[in-house]
């Protein structure tokens, strides 16, 4: 998000994995390159210039929430669609651990985080998990496999605070980037969601915190970026929360509850 005087303004910053190198653009997502190994059923991600092999998750007994019916409409969009422009998501049948770097957390925030977790995993059905504090700083050329950090799993979902200053994306009025990777099943087949990615502006936020709707406006804030994470794009209608310029809403309108729930639907992994 960004924020302009009194308006409340959304960014997505997101990167394609291509050729050993990280581009950044508004409104698209995170690709990674896959390369099948032709001589087994098996794929590998280009990860810092290395193949490495696509991670086998563990097995799962279905679902981690029920999935959330479609009862409202209104305007969404996707990141990420496959062939037939079905939405690609995080998998619903295994929960999304969620890591937090607090180095630069406004102190008058301290569950924000937490509470937009709660928000987005309701709306989805897509269970978002808090798996404890990291030391990662937050980077643009993110690595989404980090087996010395956190095994070798995807990367979970980094929640980190950062300023203008530590980390350039947010000059100016942006207050937040969030975004994911859109990663290959193990063996090349379906796409999946992993790896996100959200950095706040800790300065820019605890500013906003002295208006009288600051708190509700910081949540949406952080709401609107892990919609990102689990998949939203921006819409060009006012009335939701995915808006990239609004203070219309602080809390989730109809079309951003549609696109959650069908992004909640998604196949499991395998």
């Amino acid at each position: 998000m960004r924020r302009t005087g009194p308006a409340v303004l959304g960014l997505t910053v997101a990167a394609s994995l291509a050729g050993g190198g990280w581009w950044a653009a508004e409104g698209a997502g995170w690709e990674a390159r896959t390369v099948t190994d032709l001589w087994s059923p098996r794929a590998y991600v280009e990860v810092q210039g290395e193949a490495v092999a696509v991670p086998r998750p563990e097995p799962a007994d279905g679902r981690q929430l029920p999935a959330v019916p479609v009862t409202t409409t209104g305007s969404y969009a996707f990141l990420h669609t496959d062939d037939a422009g079905a939405p690609v998501g995080y998998d619903p049948c295994r929960p999304v651990p969620y890591v937090t770097n607090t180095a630069g957390q406004p102190a008058e925030l301290p569950g924000v985080v937490d509470e937009a977790a709660r928000i987005v995993s309701e709306a989805s059905g897509v269970l978002l998990v808090h798996a404890g504090e990291t030391d990662e700083a937050p980077t643009m050329d993110r690595p989404l496999i980090q087996p010395d950090r956190y095994g070798e799993d995807w990367a979970p979902v980094l929640v980190a605070w950062s300023d203008e200053a530590g980390f350039r994306e947010l000059e100016g009025q942006v207050a937040g980037i969030g975004g994911s990777a859109a990663v290959p099943g193990p063996t090349g087949e379906g796409r999946w969601l992993a790896a996100g990615r959200v950095v706040l502006d800790g300065p820019d936020l605890a500013a906003m915190l002295d208006r009288p709707d600051g708190a509700e406006q910081v949540r949406a804030i952080v709401v609107h970026e892990l919609a990102h994470v689990l998949g939203l794009d921006h819409v060009d209608d006012t009335g939701e929360l995915m808006h990239p310029l609004t203070r219309e809403r602080s809390d989730l309108g109809p079309g951003d509850r549609q696109g959650l729930a069908l992004l909640g639907q998604v196949t499991c992994r395998p």
